[in-house]
């Protein structure tokens, strides 16, 4: 509530020209009207979204197949200069949120969005030209930058075409791209690996590739995408005030908006204790996801198969994150307690976990490997949740930073955990995805009683 009423002062203080988004239509749109308008918003921008959402795990997880193709050999790395590659990225990945939180706020997200695609494409298409350990990590702190905007991006994009019952579905649809990203990766390192070594094939040609999608993803973006409903040229003018209007009434956001309050940051760091216990969630959450994204494929290969089947039996992965993030949705959209929601993703995580750390059998160690992908959806709860509780164009920035940041500390910390005098079992990196899936599947609790504490001493 408190939020809210924030937003509301926000929004008294914005132009005059954003406030007569709120004033009455001549015509409002009947309910075929709107249906139908939503069906073209929805054509024009979540495959957009599921392509981009695709591209980034696509590029993050292609360092992984590139690892079982000769890539530690063919640039010379050693000792745990790989673990650092990952966790370089994720370094610079946090720290460029906090800049990004004003960049997002003040630039139109069609343009930051696709700004950061078209780097992320031309540092993943220079990675092929790489043949030493520093120009690997120079590429790898280029993709981490043009990474850091593509989740706060959907995410405030999502909220600024969307009400919040019709935004969760959305979030699931182009978050699936995480396991569709895991999928498509395996077929291509498959492919490339049948290709003769020393020509455009192996690990060079798959960068190259991936690249190449990334910049033409990137001009799609800039032809196409659209910041908000009020610059929307597809939309007839009654259709654009319809939207803009509903937004301001049912999200308490103007959408047009461009306006970025220190104060509002200050206040959302120092006074939610919610947004801290989600922090908490998401870093324990990616410790695990970051460590099986970066070394999925070598801990395969330790379970004793060769690196053409490693990358197959990486492809079921992708299969779990898309059931698992549509079950999050679901859990989403039938108002399922988001502590309920996130110990359902979690406890088959802890399984997998346990499976792929102590099982001995190869059947039980892979359907480990496969079940800790249920714990990725994490972050469609955690976003979907901090935007049902904030409002505000500033408030919504900050929030999705904090997740992206905390996304990047847990990702830092995974790959750590594997260690190359520990290769091929990797132990202690298993015992620790163990005991953060753990973390994770206590913290939802510690935050719904939090939540319901500061509800109770505010009645």
């Amino acid at each position: 509530m408190s939020d809210e009423k924030a937003s509301i002062s926000d929004t008294k203080s914005d132009s005059v020209d954003e406030l007569k988004l709120a004033e009455p239509l001549e015509r409002p749109l009947n309910e075929h009207e709107v249906k139908a308008s939503l069906r073209r918003i929805d054509l024009r921008l979540v495959p957009i979204m599921l392509a981009c959402w695709t591209l980034q795990f696509i590029d993050k997880v292609v360092l992984n197949y590139a690892n079982i193709m000769g890539l530690q050999k063919d640039t010379g790395l050693h000792g745990d200069q790989f673990s650092w590659l990952a966790t370089s990225f994720f370094i610079v990945f946090s720290i460029v949120q906090i800049p990004g939180v004003y960049f997002l706020s003040r630039i139109p997200v069609n343009i930051y969005l696709g700004c950061h695609m078209l780097l992320c494409g031309i540092a993943v298409a220079c990675t092929a030209a790489c043949n030493n350990y520093a120009s690997l990590v120079v590429v790898r702190v280029l993709l981490a930058i043009g990474e850091s905007g593509l989740g706060p991006s959907l995410s405030l994009v999502t909220m600024k075409w969307y009400t919040r019952d019709e935004a969760s579905k959305r979030y699931g649809v182009w978050y699936c791209g995480l396991g569709l990203g895991q999928i498509i990766g395996g077929i291509m390192s498959f492919g490339f690996q049948h290709v003769q070594r020393g020509s455009f094939g192996s690990w060079r040609g798959m960068f190259l590739v991936t690249g190449f999608l990334n910049i033409l993803v990137a001009l799609w973006i800039f032809l196409v995408f659209t910041d908000n409903p009020t610059s929307a040229k597809f939309l007839s003018p009654a259709e654009r005030a319809f939207f803009s209007r509903r937004l301001l009434s049912e999200n308490k956001y103007v959408v047009n908006t461009r306006r970025f309050r220190f104060s509002q940051v200050i206040s959302t760091l120092t006074s939610d204790v919610a947004i801290l216990l989600a922090f908490l969630i998401s870093a324990a959450c990616s410790l695990q996801s970051g460590a099986v994204s970066t070394f999925s494929s070598t801990i395969i290969l330790g379970f004793g198969y060769n690196s053409k089947e490693a990358a197959l039996l990486n492809m079921p992965s992708g299969a779990v994150s898309i059931i698992s993030s549509l079950a999050a949705t679901w859990f989403v959209e039938n108002n399922v307690p988001r502590s309920v929601a996130m110990l359902v993703l979690v406890a088959p995580a802890i399984t997998g976990a346990a499976l792929m750390s102590f099982a001995k059998a190869k059947a039980a160690l892979l359907l480990g490997i496969w079940l800790i992908n249920t714990i990725t959806p994490i972050l469609i709860v955690a976003m979907s949740w901090s935007q049902a509780n904030c409002a505000g164009h500033t408030k919504r920035v900050v929030y999705n930073a904090v997740i992206m940041i905390a996304f990047g500390v847990g990702n830092i910390c995974g790959p750590q955990t594997f260690r190359a005098k520990d290769a091929p079992r990797y132990w202690p990196a298993k015992i620790s995805m163990v005991a953060a899936t753990d973390g994770a599947c206590w913290a939802p609790n510690m935050q719904s009683r939090t939540i319901s504490k500061m509800t109770r001493r505010r009645t």
